[in-house]
């Protein structure tokens, strides 16, 4: 064996092998990088990587079996030993694995400087994946004209800066998303892969994309480095990447840059030549207030108490900075709505939808072709002045000047479903979950739509599919319980009520369950603690509770409150099974024209 290994380094074999290994390296990483660009198909990349693989077992037996000598090429049993050059040979080859090597370790060095946001593997194992039958290529269901902006990865060692990053990937996304006939996946769904080291192709098999946005954002001092790749979701192959280094002032230049460059790359393979140029909306120059406008949406994004307020207040030093910014005063309106609805009192409603109004009027008055403006304006006609008619507009503007708008989406359809129009709904509540297979809104929009279209199977397995997605999710429990409720599954429905996490859904549906039993005395006890712990801010649903009791009487007394606090809960007067029992009345016609006076 000891022989062997000598006849082997004597006849260079071992320094044949590393020099074919380092060199196939760098022939692997050149053709990632460069084919791409020329639109070579991706069977190309994989025949380079075979064809060199087979190559190697080839190049030891001919180092083996040949040598050369001055006279040329020579079979190695053909050559006098004393006159054999293998040594000057090998240091030939020597000199050449160094300068392999310093090449190998330059170009890594530089891919390593170069931020990454870590997703893309080496070339040797992106060249393996692609030739794996791992992930099945895009179906006929898949969009060409798709894509999906996933969060831009922080490289800068500051969690703090993870607004900036994630702000800059918003505004790509809602940028692309203004381009007509091109699907864009929601923010949700894309969001849901951060942090996550995921195949790419399996990326875009989740979502329905063939195109995947990635990159990542460097921040020192008042330089930043940004990086963005455009990908082929099916083959791994980068269609289009770049790298930009700028000052922070420059910021808004690179957002132009790279929107420009993608929908370019896009342009020739989706759209041919005319695809449409994008422009810049961010409205403001301001480096300042766009900083504080992305942190504001950032902390909007991430749902709490605390989140929201601070939103509201980073938004309003960013319109104290520029009193111009729309952008910002509706990303205010639509903060302070978040706020009113999910964080404070139907006490409060009056002050707080007032507000809402403002900021979205101020925002409107400055630019009129905002969505989220014409969105937060819609949710105060919708839950505080029930007037239908100016919400459904202003929901239908603002799907017009952005078709894939989730909010907008969400709001009609919610809208359409308890005016009757359920055809509509659902449509509008199936557009959602196409472009935001993976967030809970979305689901939660269709499930909405199918409950009140009647269609009850298929709303419980779309609510099924929530808690899946999130199982203590606020009110998945209490909407299974009232389908089990209105089906007389008096059992069931109070085993899902006992599991729901909102405390006056749950309570609420523990009255309804003791009502629909026959157990007055229990009902009654239950009933008086529920008003002395909500009172008149749970004025819709204490009238709810008498109305399917069979007490018309109280249930028109507590509507009457509802209405002086303008409680929310009104918009399902026309469509709340538990408040048949008062259709009859003369005055259900009354009420209902006092509620709906604008409509």
């Amino acid at each position: 064996m000891q022989d062997f290994i000598k006849e082997l380094r004597r006849r260079n074999v071992v320094r044949v092998a590393v020099v074919y290994v380092v060199i196939g390296w760098l022939i692997v990483q050149i053709a990632e990088t460069v084919l791409p660009a020329f639109d070579v198909p991706a069977w190309v990349f994989r025949a380079v990587v075979i064809l060199l693989a087979l190559g190697l077992p080839m190049a030891l037996v001919f180092a083996w079996a040949f040598e050369l000598t001055p006279d040329g090429l020579k079979r190695e049993k053909e050559v006098d030993r004393s006159q054999s050059i293998t040594p000057q040979t090998g240091r030939k080859l020597n000199s050449i694995i160094i300068g392999a090597l310093i090449i190998a370790v330059g170009f890594l060095l530089y891919d390593k400087l170069i931020p990454d946001d870590g997703r893309d593997a080496d070339s040797a194992t992106q060249a393996a994946s692609a030739a794996s039958n791992e992930v099945a290529p895009k179906t006929d269901q898949t969009d060409e004209k798709s894509i999906a902006v996933l969060p831009f990865v922080n490289m800068s060692g500051d969690k703090e800066n993870e607004y900036f990053s994630d702000g800059l990937s918003e505004e790509l996304l809602n940028v692309l998303a203004k381009l007509p006939n091109l699907k864009v996946a929601g923010r949700t769904s894309s969001f849901q892969f951060k942090g996550e080291n995921k195949d790419l192709r399996l990326i875009g098999e989740q979502l329905g994309v063939a195109h995947v946005l990635e990159g990542s954002v460097r921040q020192s001092g008042v330089k930043v480095r940004i990086t963005a790749q455009l990908i082929d979701t099916e083959t791994g192959f980068h269609l289009w990447s770049e790298t930009y280094d700028r000052e922070l002032t420059d910021i808004f230049a690179i957002q132009d840059e790279i929107s420009a460059a993608v929908a370019e790359a896009l342009k020739v393979t989706l759209f041919g030549e005319t695809g449409k140029k994008i422009v810049s909306t961010r409205g403001t120059e301001n480096i300042e207030a766009y900083d504080l406008y992305l942190r504001g949406r950032y902390l909007r994004e991430h749902i709490s108490s605390e989140n929201i307020q601070q939103s509201i207040a980073v938004l309003h030093a960013a319109v104290a900075i520029d009193p111009n910014y729309a952008a910002a005063w509706a990303q205010l309106a639509l903060s302070q709505q978040r706020w009113v609805s999910a964080f404070t009192e139907s006490l409060q409603f009056s002050t707080g939808f007032s507000i809402v109004r403002q900021y979205a009027l101020r925002a409107l008055a400055l630019d009129d072709q905002l969505a989220e403006a014409h969105i937060a304006l819609g949710s105060v006609q919708y839950t505080y002045d029930f007037d239908w008619t100016a919400a459904e507009h202003s929901f239908l503007r603002a799907l017009e000047l952005e078709p894939n708008n989730l909010g907008a989406l969400g709001w009609y359809s919610s809208l359409m479903a308890l005016n009757g129009h359920f055809d509509v709904a659902v449509d509008a509540g199936r557009r959602s979950v196409e472009l935001d297979p993976l967030s809970y809104a979305a689901q939660d929009t269709l499930s909405f739509a199918l409950s009140l279209a009647g269609r009850t199977d298929e709303s419980m397995n779309a609510l099924q599919h929530l808690l899946e997605m999130d199982p203590v999710v606020a009110r998945i429990h209490g909407r299974i319980a009232y389908h089990h409720l209105l089906q007389g599954n008096l059992a069931d429905a109070e085993a899902e009520y006992d599991k729901e996490p909102v405390d006056w859904v749950r309570d609420q549906g523990k009255i309804l369950v003791l009502g629909r039993s026959g157990e007055k005395a229990a009902w009654s006890v239950a009933l008086e603690e529920f008003i002395r712990d909500y009172g008149k801010k749970d004025a819709y649903q204490i009238a709810e509770i008498y109305a399917d009791a069979g007490d018309p009487d109280a249930a028109f007394a507590w509507l009457e409150s509802a209405l002086e606090v303008r409680d929310p809960g009104l918009v399902w007067l026309k469509t709340d099974a538990l408040l048949r029992t008062l259709h009859g009345d003369p005055r259900w016609a009354e009420f209902m024209n006092k509620v709906w006076k604008n409509n």
